[in-house]
């Protein structure tokens, strides 16, 4: 329970700097900033906050993975056995949900996606 709280920590600690540097440095995505190149979950903020609005359209649009990486990040940190009865099986569970996020990710910088590439220029 202790590694889940301080995850979950974590995870609030870099959402806390990302909205810092939108808000009070105007940067919006700092890899964006620095780099010229949208990062992963570049999209992800706005997603959460079309799915406050329960915009599920918008929210899929920004970022597909909205809907699927809060629970799996949630079952991480919190679970008590591993996922779907044995380590392997999460492993690969895990492992496909990455390629998913990274072939999501290089689809949209190939298409110039403008709800990523042209957010922050």
């Amino acid at each position: 329970m202790k590694k889940g709280i301080y995850g979950l920590l974590v995870l609030l600690a870099m959402a806390a700097a990302a909205y810092a540097s939108a808000s009070v440095l105007g940067w919006g995505c700092p890899v964006w900033h620095f780099t010229g190149i949208p990062c992963p979950v570049c999209g992800l903020s706005r997603a959460a906050f079309a799915l406050l609005r329960l915009d599920f359209w918008t929210a899929f649009r920004y970022h597909p993975m909205i809907y699927v990486l809060p629970p799996v990040v949630l079952l991480v940190l919190f679970r008590k056995k591993p996922l779907f009865g044995s380590q392997k099986r999460e492993r690969v569970f895990l492992w496909s949900v990455m390629a998913l996020w990274a072939c999501i990710w290089v689809v949209r910088l190939i298409l110039r996606d403008p709800l990523i590439c042209g957010a922050a220029a």
